[in-house]
């Protein structure tokens, strides 16, 4: 059996590898480089408390009073397995760029397209301030969204977006990349 070179010492595989950074499809380095991961006992504080602070201001937008977010809740709500006392947990990874804004969400699709598109519009572009130096990205956090009780009906409230989830957002570990 002889002994291949990998695609990276390859002038092609070397060219494709730059594509792939450059296109954000593959950490720097080569293709075979393996993501680095820090569980959250083992991550420095300075990450813990970043993760603390996405977390509320992604909970924010979750449970936000708007069209979007309203949807979104809704959906979740009457998936399979959501439970009306629990409600649902999202599993999320999440990029942010150098100046704080989440600049991807990855999650396991959802059936109907209207909900992927909801929560990559409410998550997205959403100023989280910037990381901490060197923090692994991206973020695995589990998002738990359960539904709130129906408030009772004021004159002035406004009714149309539903009741209020309450919604957590746990920091999981991870990183397939540093900022």
């Amino acid at each position: 059996m002889t002994d291949r070179p990998s695609d990276s010492d390859r002038p092609l595989g070397r060219v494709l590898s730059a594509i792939a950074v450059a296109l954000g499809l593959a950490p720097s380095g080569t293709l075979a480089e393996k993501p680095q991961t820090v569980s959250p006992a083992a991550a420095p504080q300075a990450w813990l408390a970043y993760a603390a602070q996405a977390s509320q201001r992604m909970a924010a937008r979750l449970s936000a009073y708007d069209p979007v977010a309203a949807r979104l809740r809704n959906y979740l709500n009457q998936l399979p397995g959501a439970d009306s006392a629990d409600g649902v947990t999202l599993r999320l990874s999440v990029w942010v760029d150098r100046k704080g804004a989440v600049s991807r969400v990855a999650f396991a699709p959802f059936a109907h397209p209207e909900p992927n598109d909801d929560l990559q519009a409410l998550l997205v572009g959403l100023d989280l301030s910037g990381p901490p130096k060197g923090m692994l990205l991206p973020m695995r956090l589990g998002v738990a969204i359960k539904p709130a009780h129906a408030p009772k009906p004021t004159a002035w409230a406004d009714r149309s977006a539903g009741p209020s989830p309450i919604v957590r957002v746990r920091f999981h570990a991870g990183g397939e990349g540093r900022v």
